[in-house]
């Protein structure tokens, strides 16, 4: 059989055109063919779309026409990478910061992968098997998601594997457990925790 290559857009044309001259108009990040524009006011935030419209029209693309969009980082805030970013008062100063957190879509897909790892029809195995298969996938997340803003999204989720792991072990022994049990078994068990002290990010 035949080999077919794939060509993809060389976007680093983009970065040129932006670096001169319509870096006034916002500083752009890009991430392959993510990309996202921060300006000062809509008015330039709408000019730096025309902008990148008129780019990419240059080298045959064009714009997503629903992900694209211009948002109010103070309100609404926006996803990049997998992180929430947002703009909010600090607890001390009340000052305006930037705020960053692991966002909606990846909260969702983690849980989905701890639902998937703890599921009843794994009964078979043993709890050590469990924390095995857990870890990994706790210790990646937090590594990747460990900066900024994202002790409290930590915390919901050492509740939920907490949670998760202790239905399964009651559906394993068929029988019910009582907090101080599973208390007992979980300190002792090696599990990972998402927000292990001194190895993620601040509080929004």
């Amino acid at each position: 059989m035949g080999q077919r290559a794939v060509l993809r857009p060389n976007l680093q044309v983009l970065d040129m055109y932006w670096a001169q001259p319509y870096s006034s108009l916002g500083h752009l990040t890009r991430y392959a063919d993510d990309m996202v524009i921060v300006s000062r006011t809509r008015s330039e935030a709408e000019q730096a779309l025309q902008a990148v419209t008129q780019i990419l029209q240059k080298l045959k693309l064009t714009v997503h026409p629903t992900k694209t969009r211009i948002v109010d980082v103070k309100s609404a805030g926006f996803e990049f990478l997998g992180f929430h970013f947002h703009k909010g008062r600090a607890r001390t100063s009340g000052k305006l910061i930037p705020l960053i957190w692991p966002g909606q879509k990846a909260m969702k897909a983690i849980r989905r992968q701890i639902r998937e790892q703890t599921e009843r029809r794994g009964l078979r195995g043993t709890f050590t098997a469990i924390v095995a298969k857990l870890n990994p996938i706790i210790r990646g997340w937090r590594n990747y998601f460990r900066v900024g803003n994202s002790t409290k999204k930590f915390q919901d989720l050492d509740r939920y594997v907490r949670q998760r792991v202790g239905q399964w072990e009651r559906a394993r022994l068929k029988r019910a457990a009582t907090a101080g049990q599973l208390q007992a078994l979980l300190s002792t068990s090696g599990l990972a925790s998402f927000s292990a002290r001194g190895r993620c990010g601040t509080r929004p």
